[in-house]
């Protein structure tokens, strides 16, 4: 897989602007960051193969507290007990933020002015054979007075990969990037107030 690079227009107060999401494979522990990540349970070599993300606005009209934005992301794992099976034995939708920021309860993966994402995900195949690991990633209006504390839909992408164990080799396939639409997100909406219940999703 190349480097690939989508754009993607939204509008934000009323302003235009360009998302721009950076997707390629994952080349180096040291470019991705995996190095400097302590407590894993795994040699952090593994992350070779995997997919990266970064996202990012390119343009936008706007300036100061006009840039005021978030990412919310949503991570479904689909774990399957044979690599052919075609019905997953367990699956698992939860919103990917930080311990930290569940603790505290905010729903969000980063925030700014404007905000960027980035994930590397690797090795969360577990005790199963095959697993289709699925990120829905929403760029969000960030709650405020200036817009009632609301937290509403601006674009959205899904991307992810699928990783299996054949005979003790790891084979991973990094699934396509796919620019989605609201549906999506409100598909999503129910498990973001079940867990969030302190903030207000439109």
């Amino acid at each position: 897989m190349n480097n690939l690079i989508t754009q993607i227009p939204f509008c934000l107060n009323d302003k235009k602007g360009i998302v721009e999401v950076c997707y390629e494979k994952n080349n180096s522990v040291h470019k991705s960051g995996f190095d400097l990540l302590s407590g894993l349970n795994f040699n952090a070599e593994m992350c070779i193969g995997y997919p990266t993300m970064r996202a990012s606005i390119k343009s936008y009209e706007g300036t100061g507290y006009y840039t005021a934005c978030a990412w919310i992301q949503i991570i479904t794992d689909r774990f399957f007990s044979l690599v052919k099976d075609t019905s997953p034995k367990e699956i698992v939708s939860e919103v990917d933020v930080s311990n930290n920021m569940r603790k505290r309860e905010v729903p969000f993966f980063s925030y700014g002015y404007p905000a960027e994402i980035y994930d590397a995900p690797c090795n969360n195949l577990g005790k199963y054979a095959r697993l289709e690991w699925i990120a829905d990633t929403f760029l969000v209006t960030l709650p405020s007075r200036m817009n009632n504390d609301i937290i509403s839909y601006l674009v959205g992408f899904r991307w992810g990969y699928e990783e299996s164990e054949i005979e003790t080799n790891r084979h991973v396939k990094i699934l396509p990037l796919e620019v989605t639409d609201s549906t999506v997100w409100n598909g999503h909406l129910a498990m973001l107030r079940d867990n969030f219940p302190n903030w207000n999703f439109e």
